[in-house]
């Protein structure tokens, strides 16, 4: 399948999942990988189906599926053009029937889908509240960082109604923002029990925070050791980050941007 003229064909990820990107879209980051192999890890007994909010290029969904086994995913996305992409990178990664994208709004979930539908849920959601920062003019971008379309409290809203008692669900979030997403996790019953601080390098602070919580279920909050994104690994990444990517081969773009 060839890109569009203002698409981009890129390849992440030890298994080379193939996603397609507007070349001046917004384009996806490390936070989507790092995110797919938290959840993979700390939901490895969740069992399935998974379900990511605001799926985009549907990194983390093929990732989930392809490099770590866990499917069948539904991708949820609200972007009619983005949705498009995901639909045809479906047939790149031959995800048929293990990657399955949805058209729809989150904040609609109680009528996408029926409560306790899923055993993970997983997202990578706009990072800005509306108000913060500049918006960008590009509605794509604009949608996809800033929370003009969603917030924090309607992500956590939609994975409780999507999640049976026991149900998963995981996030990435700025690390400025911690105690207000662990405080809306508590809220709702999904009881945070995994914590994991991401920094650029050993010496920075931490600029995001991976969590993991379950629904209805207090065990306990485990906080993980810090994970460092650079350092002397293969691409200028730590060794943890780098055994999760791939380098490029032939016509496809390179790695995320950190």
């Amino acid at each position: 399948m060839t890109p569009a003229p203002d698409e981009t064909l890129d390849s992440i990820g030890t298994s080379g999942v193939k996603v397609l990107q507007r070349r001046s879209g917004y384009r996806f980051t490390l936070d989507a990988v790092l995110l797919a192999a938290f959840a993979a890890t700390e939901g490895r007994d969740a069992g399935g189906p998974l379900l990511e909010l605001g799926a985009g290029s549907g990194v983390v969904s093929f990732l989930l599926a392809c490099q770590f086994g866990l499917e069948p995913v539904d991708a949820l996305e609200l972007q009619p053009e983005v949705h498009a992409r995901l639909v045809r990178a479906v047939a790149l990664n031959v995800c048929e029937g293990r990657v399955r994208p949805l058209l729809g709004d989150l904040r609609e979930a109680r009528s996408l889908f029926p409560s306790g539908a899923y055993a993970h849920v997983v997202s990578n959601p706009p990072f800005r509240p509306a108000h913060a920062g500049v918006r960008s003019p590009d509605a794509e971008r604009a949608l996809s960082k800033q929370e003009l379309a969603c917030d924090a409290p309607s992500v956590v809203a939609a994975a409780r109604h999507a999640l049976p008692p026991g149900g998963r669900v995981s996030l990435v979030y700025p690390a400025a923002r911690v105690a207000e997403v662990l405080g809306l996790l508590t809220a709702a019953k999904l009881y945070p029990v995994a914590l994991r601080f991401v920094h650029a390098r050993v010496e920075a602070p931490a600029t995001r925070f991976l969590v993991h919580a379950v629904r209805d279920r207090q065990r306990g909050l485990a906080v993980r050791p810090p994970l460092i994104a650079h350092g002397e690994g293969p691409g200028g990444y730590s060794p943890e980050v780098a055994a999760l990517m791939e380098p490029p081969r032939g016509p496809l773009s390179g790695p995320p941007t950190p």
